[in-house]
């Protein structure tokens, strides 16, 4: 396989996290050695592209240096493991045969130790990297099961430094876009809200500037989500990574009105709209709410299965944003707007025969006026 990255290199020509979204992206099988004043060494095991394991040459780094930082264990028994490490044994072992901690506590600690090994490796501004594909030393390698992305968006969110993240983000012109996978990749991850939000709201290649304008949180926050989204694997740079790619509202030719709409703000204004018809529905109809909700769902996922599928609805009838743009990453956004709007036309016939033409009516002029008021907004906002 080819890597994007060079094998061989300094941390201040390419980051760690260039370094590893390169191997996780690659599926590689190999070890990334990093060196940092020939006197500290932290090695990273990755396998079809998965951070498995870490280990670190830095006494602070080892499982009993860290337990004695949480309170796990004491002085003396950390003293009398250090002893013990001269016979060949591994660290966590001798910590349950003298009885400090329990056998079923060692995986745990011994994962968050690995964490904390790979955590400890980004605010590295410099060092000697070097990547080597190959079979892994099974003998020495325990395998945990953890989330690469999450390790890697991790990582980059205890980086506090506003020139890495700059370097990171890149300037106001970078362009990102959704990768191809990234619906598969948001699945093993444990997205923030902030997160799920700035995922939703993306459409097409997008300048970090409209990025940051459209987000609620602070720039220096959203530039470090971006960053972090990017070396999981969730974001593209355009054109570093792709082929710049069409947005998704230059491929179909919406309805009038509908021309240059964003997915993101699409989904915010029938969730708007939604919303309040479920406001209204549930006020009248009280527990019977339910079974009407059901109804107009299971109608809608007959005609738009691959819309829905897996998407929920909040206690305030808001259906699950990032869950609707998973599902249309690769749709054309003509039939995604079209499915909304059928679910929408599916609850008013359910509302005129549950509860009769006039209230029906009364939801209607309802959500008519809400759309008045979204067209007008635009109005004034193009």
């Amino acid at each position: 396989m080819t890597l994007a990255v060079p094998l061989k290199g300094r941390l201040s020509e390419v980051p760690l996290p260039a370094l590893l979204r390169a191997a996780v992206r690659a599926r590689m099988t190999g070890v990334l050695r990093v060196v940092r004043d020939a006197a500290v060494t932290k090695t990273l095991y990755l396998s079809e592209g998965r951070l498995i394991f870490a280990t670190s040459s830095d006494p602070d780094d080892r499982l009993g240096e860290m337990l004695l930082r949480k309170g796990v264990i004491t002085y003396r028994a950390l003293e009398d493991s250090v002893r013990a490490l001269k016979a060949g044994k591994r660290q966590g072992t001798i910590l349950v045969e003298n009885g400090a901690i329990r056998s079923r506590d060692l995986i745990e600690g011994v994962t968050e130790q690995v964490q904390e090994i790979v955590y400890g490796l980004f605010p590295w501004d410099d060092g000697e990297y070097e990547m080597q594909e190959g079979d892994l030393p099974s003998r020495e390698v325990i395998v945990l099961r953890m989330s690469t992305g999450d390790l890697l968006r991790e990582g980059i969110r205890r980086v506090q430094r506003w020139s890495r993240i700059r370097a990171g983000a890149g300037d106001l012109q970078q362009q990102y876009a959704l990768a191809p996978d990234s619906a598969a990749v948001m699945g093993g991850l444990s997205l923030s809200p902030e997160e799920v939000t700035l995922v939703a709201t993306l459409d097409g290649a997008t300048p970090l500037e409209d990025i940051c304008r459209s987000a609620r949180a602070p720039d220096f926050a959203v530039c470090r989500i971006v960053w972090g989204l990017w070396a999981a694997g969730v974001l593209d740079r355009v054109p570093q990574d792709v082929p710049e790619r069409p947005a998704a509202h230059e491929k179909t030719e919406p309805n009038a009105g509908m021309a240059g709409a964003s997915v993101g703000r699409e989904i915010d204004r029938f969730n708007q709209l939604h919303r309040m018809l479920f406001e209204l529905v549930t006020y009248e109809l009280r527990e019977g709410a339910t079974s009407f909700f059901e109804r107009a769902f299971n109608a809608v996922m007959d005609e738009h299965e691959a819309l829905f599928d897996g998407v929920a609805v909040d206690a305030s009838g808001e259906l699950d944003p990032i869950g609707l743009r998973r599902n249309i990453v690769t749709g054309e956004l003509a039939r995604y707007l079209s499915g909304l709007d059928r679910l929408l036309e599916i609850e008013g016939e359910i509302a005129r025969e549950t509860m009769g033409e006039r209230k029906a009516a009364i939801i209607q002029d309802g959500l008519l006026a809400l759309k008045q008021q979204q067209l007008e907004s635009d109005v004034r906002s193009g």
